[in-house]
């Protein structure tokens, strides 16, 4: 896998420097996420329920912040806006070690959530003013991939750490996060000969059009404001639906196999290693699908489908014998596997053709406000809902996936449609100065 990687990866230069950052901090966040919970109830002294509390008003307080961080890249550039948020998360991470009581646990996972809710999508602004759309596609596939192994990777090193059982040894895992994002920080500083604010975001834009999508480009405002554009926030909205795959497989998926199928336990370690090789191993070719905003479309409504058929392969595990049950779940981890890919190649390429050159970072934000609620509402959902109810629990949740994509696919075609009516209408309706200009042409 790491030799197929090798030879995948891109050519030296700015997108092999940011793949590393990535690798280095995913490093970090296996080596963190991995241990969290210990560290908080064990190593903190937290009762389960002050966990969660923390951690679900830090999501709310994310959410807030991410999109005024997103509009601050607009006007400073994402490159500097991702090297102050790395430096953040280095503060942050590494006053955990202060940590002794709720009061301090709550003040700094909102400071470390706060940045960790900002930087994708700044991340993804600056791959956009890098990089032309073939390769800005490209680059953000490699990223995810090898994003995938430095996860496996960090968080089998944590288990070096947590088999002392130790508040020093908890503590190493929040300064070793802490120490990934001083890596990422200068590997961002060396990236030189970018822009910053608007002209660079402009001149990207202008660089990436290729003939299909220039009409969507030059159909964008100049200015706007994306909470005033509805179909755009339905299409956010939509794509946090889509992407409960993730909560399906680290969170549905596992207490599904253990608790209401007969399938063995280890079933569970199986399927996040058959997700985790496969999209390490194949997500710059899911790129190739979604290079276009036609494609792209077309890939949210396929992945809506796909998502549901892996839905209805898990559900009947729970009403068949053992081998049988491991049969549709592994199929039904596969499907998931597919789609879940699929689906990030798809909301990249529409994401980032949709927000205006102008004010990239901050449309970048908003439309990441769908995955933030996923996090907020998505555990609750299928641990309540889908396998509160059974087999039907599912069904329900195929249909949720389907319908999804499909009404995805109108939000985005809506949001053009308005956007080239908008222009249209500018078109016909000149500034005043322009029609009273000396050069102007004489109606008669």
């Amino acid at each position: 896998m790491i030799a197929k990687l090798r030879a995948a990866a891109p050519s030296c230069g700015p997108a092999r420097t940011l793949v590393l950052s990535g690798f280095s901090g995913s490093i970090g966040t296996g080596l963190f996420l991995a241990g969290s919970m210990l560290f908080f109830t064990r190593g903190v002294g937290l009762s389960p329920f002050q966990v969660s509390l923390g951690l679900s008003l830090a999501a709310v307080l994310g959410m807030i912040a991410s999109v005024p961080v997103g509009s601050l890249a607009d006007r400073v550039g994402p490159r500097r806006a991702l090297i102050a948020l790395h430096i953040w998360r280095v503060v942050a991470y590494s006053l955990y070690v202060t940590v002794h009581s709720f009061a301090a646990f709550l003040v700094v996972v909102c400071a470390t959530t706060m940045a960790d809710k900002a930087s994708p999508s700044v991340n993804q602004a600056m791959v956009g003013t890098l990089f032309d759309q073939q390769e800005r596609l490209r680059t953000m596939g490699f990223l995810r991939a090898v994003q995938n192994v430095g996860l496996s990777l960090g968080a089998l090193i944590a288990a070096f750490a947590l088999s002392w059982d130790s508040r020093s040894a908890y503590d190493t895992l929040a300064l070793g996060n802490a120490a990934s994002y001083v890596v990422m920080a200068f590997l961002i500083w060396r990236i030189r000969g970018i822009d910053s604010g608007r002209a660079a975001s402009a001149k990207a834009a202008v660089s990436a059009k290729t003939t299909e999508n220039y009409a969507v480009e030059a159909a964008q405002p100049t200015a706007a404001n994306p909470f005033k554009e509805l179909p755009f926030l339905a299409l956010s909205g939509l794509n946090g639906v889509l992407a409960l795959h993730d909560t399906v497989l680290f969170v549905g998926l596992p207490l599904w196999i253990a608790q209401f199928t007969r399938a063995p336990v280890s079933l569970v370690s199986v399927a996040l290693i058959l997700n985790t090789v496969i999209t390490a191993l194949s997500q710059t070719w899911w790129t190739k699908l979604a290079d276009t905003m036609a494609k792209a479309v077309r890939g949210m409504v396929i992945a809506g489908l796909v998502l549901a058929l892996a839905a209805m392969s898990v559900g009947p595990a729970a009403d068949v014998g053992t081998g049988t049950a491991c049969v549709l779940l592994l199929f039904g981890v596969l499907l998931l596997t597919v789609g879940e890919n699929l689906h990030a190649a798809s909301a990249w390429a529409i994401s980032f053709e949709l927000s205006p050159a102008a004010s990239r970072a901050r449309y970048l934000s908003v439309f990441g406000l769908g995955q933030s609620t996923r996090d907020l509402v998505g555990p609750a959902l299928i641990t309540t809902v889908v396998i509160g109810m059974g087999t039907w629990g599912w069904i329900g949740l195929a249909a949720l996936f389907a319908l999804a994509g499909a009404a995805s696919r109108r939000a985005a075609l809506s949001v053009e449609r308005i956007r080239q009516m908008r222009s249209a209408q500018t078109a016909m309706d000149p500034p005043a100065e322009r029609m009273q200009s000396p050069a102007a042409p004489s109606p008669l």
